[in-house]
Order: structure tokens, then C-alpha cells, then sequence
């Protein structure tokens, strides 16, 4: 079993006993939510939730060979796959999906690097895309309350990669390959999410890395103080959009905030500093993330904020929380920034 979580979703959070308190500075990470807390969480955000007579569900299907790739739908991070393999089951994307209307989906594909050698034990580093470089994608709906299976599915869409004329894929012996098309989805909710956030591209770089990483490093402190009022109030703007998004139930909640509190039983937190990172705009430059130079899985792709614990069965582990941040319209960047809604 594998000892590290890669979470952007869901935040685990895990803490040492009997460390000493640290001074958390909400000036530097802003509370959007300050009424919630780890009591009523679960309540709140069930009352979030609301109901309908058809509740559609969207998903995706991927199959790439020879390539890696990320997925963004709505320039929102959904997906990223740095193996050889595929999946077999849909993913589902309504986390990233707003409201109705036009949709973008976005994939970027990079080489293989040294997974075959890794995986077979022999071959060359891959250091571009290749002829046969390929990715498939259908876009699916299905209704919540279907069984969720091959006949439940509603093609939206399909798409293949391009190729030339001699049927080679088109990007063939270039180490990068970005593709965007879009999609239209009907929903019978609207979520804010980062639609009134501001361009952060905009602003000051310099002041907006600076809060960035003192966000980052004010959010360590959470797991070191075992504090689960203030993952609750942090934790649920994400959490509102996407149970609203997939039409959460009371046992889908209370599923997920036992998750965050059994991960509070880890010992001996252990929270890295914060380096060898980016800053990377999400959201139509309306999100910011520090994200990790690093390549090498399961590094790649995630953020900069690292933390070691002992897990339950005295193993080292460690994982890596997604924390996005944003501005809200009419903030000041010099007083903070927030999590992403």
C-alpha cells in the first residue's frame, strides 16, 4: 500500500500530539467562512445542497499511449496521469463546471521521460513526443441517480488527437503539446467559485508570491496545532462547490468529514519548508498555486507545501494539500488572499 496521498480535492490533515501551539496569523490567510467550524461543518454544508428532479453528472474518458498528460476544465485542474496506464473507470468533472453553458477542456502532454525504463527495465529516455503519440476523450453525462454504468452513459462528445497526413500525431518530436476544445454542459446549479476573483496577472508579482507563501506557510501551522475549527472554515468554500456540484448527500458528508478527522490522529507532523516551487495561474489567471519544480512522481504536479507524518501503522508518509488561493473583487492584495471557493 502505498505510504503518500497527492490531494486537491480533499485536504488530509494529520497532526503530532502534544506539540506546542504556534500563533496562526488569519490577517495573512483570510476566513471567508468564520460562522463554520468543525461542529456544524458537516450541517452547513448539507444545507448548502439542494435538490432536483434530474441531477446530470459529467465525466470524462481518457486514453492516451505514449505520453502523459493534464487535464483542466474551465483552466480548473481535474486530473493528471504521470503513468504509462490508463484508467478504466470515468473521472467525473463537475467540480470545474460552474454553471451551464459553453465549457473548455484543456490537455497538455509531455513525454514518457524514463517510465519504460522504469516499468520494463529497458528502453531510452523519451525526451519529446513521439509519432504514435495519441489521446482519445469522450465527455459522458450520466443522472446521479442512475446505476452509473456503460448504459447509463450519454455521449456528449468525442475527440482525437490530431495527425498529419502520413498519420503521424502532430506535435511528433516537440517536448510539449497543449490542446483546447469545448463542450457544452446544462446544470441546474450556479457556483461562484472563482468567477469574482481577481486577474492576478495583473497585480503586483513580487507582493502576490510574497502572500502566496506566507498562506502556504500560516496553513503548515494548522497541522501542527491540530486546529479542525480552522480547516473547517478554510476548507469549506471548496468543499460547498463541490457538493453542490455533485449533489452531495448527509452520508456522502459525513463520509468526508470522517476522512478529515481520522487523518488528524497522525503523529509526529513534520511540516517542510517551502521551496524549489512556481507560482502557476489557474482560473483564467484568477487562481494562484505554488507549485513544485519537482518531476519525479509523486512530486509532479502538486504543490509546495510538504508534510511528513507517522501514519496509524508507524510508517513514514507524507502528503502534499492542494491549496489554491484567489482575491476576491474589492480585497486588497496587500491584506491577504484567500482559498479558492
Amino acid at each position: 500500500m502505498r505510504k503518500i496521498f497527492i490531494l486537491v480535492g480533499i485536504l488530509s490533515v494529520v497532526f503530532a500530539c502534544g506539540q506546542e501551539k504556534k500563533t496562526i496569523n488569519t490577517k495573512i490567510m483570510n476566513i471567508q467562512y468564520p460562522e463554520i467550524n468543525a461542529t456544524n461543518f458537516e450541517q452547513k454544508l448539507v444545507e448548502s445542497v439542494k435538490r432536483y428532479e434530474k441531477e446530470p453528472l459529467y465525466y470524462m474518458r481518457i486514453n492516451k499511449s505514449n505520453c502523459v498528460v493534464e487535464v483542466l476544465v474551465n483552466d480548473y485542474p481535474v486530473h493528471d496521469d504521470y503513468e504509462l496506464s490508463n484508467y478504466a473507470t470515468p473521472l467525473k468533472i463537475n467540480e470545474a463546471i460552474l454553471k451551464s453553458g459553453e465549457q473548455t477542456f484543456t490537455y497538455r502532454l509531455y513525454p514518457v521521460g524514463d517510465l519504460i525504463k522504469e516499468e520494463y527495465g529497458e528502453g531510452d529516455t523519451v525526451t519529446t513526443l513521439t509519432d504514435n503519440t495519441a489521446i482519445a476523450i469522450s465527455i459522458v453525462k450520466m443522472d446521479n441517480g442512475s446505476e452509473k454504468t456503460l448504459e447509463d452513459e450519454e455521449v456528449i462528445m468525442k475527440h482525437t488527437s490530431l495527425t498529419d497526413a502520413k498519420g503521424s500525431f502532430i506535435a511528433s518530436g516537440k517536448p510539449y503539446y497543449e490542446f483546447t476544445f469545448t463542450f457544452n454542459a446544462q446544470v441546474p446549479y450556479i457556483n461562484e467559485g472563482w468567477d469574482k476573483g481577481q486577474d492576478l496577472s495583473k497585480l503586483d508579482q513580487k507582493m502576490l508570491e510574497a502572500k502566496a507563501v506566507a498562506f502556504y506557510k500560516e496553513y503548515g501551522k494548522i497541522y501542527e496545532n491540530k486546529d479542525a475549527d480552522l480547516l473547517a472554515k478554510l476548507s469549506f468554500g471548496l468543499e460547498k462547490r463541490n457538493a453542490i456540484a455533485s449533489y452531495k448527500k448527509l452520508s456522502d458528508v459525513y463520509s468526508l468529514w470522517k476522512e478529515y478527522l481520522g487523518d488528524l490522529n497522525g503523529n509526529k507532523i513534520r511540516v517542510q519548508a517551502i521551496e524549489n516551487y512556481r507560482m502557476f495561474f489557474f482560473g483564467n489567471d484568477r487562481i494562484v498555486f505554488l507549485l513544485s519544480n519537482k518531476l519525479k512522481y509523486p512530486y509532479r504536479g502538486g504543490g509546495a507545501l510538504k508534510i511528513d507524518y507517522i501514519d496509524k501503522d508507524g510508517d513514514e508518509a507524507f502528503f502534499i494539500p492542494g491549496i489554491f488561493l484567489y482575491l476576491p473583487e474589492g480585497k486588497r492584495l496587500e491584506d491577504g488572499l484567500y482559498m479558492t471557493n
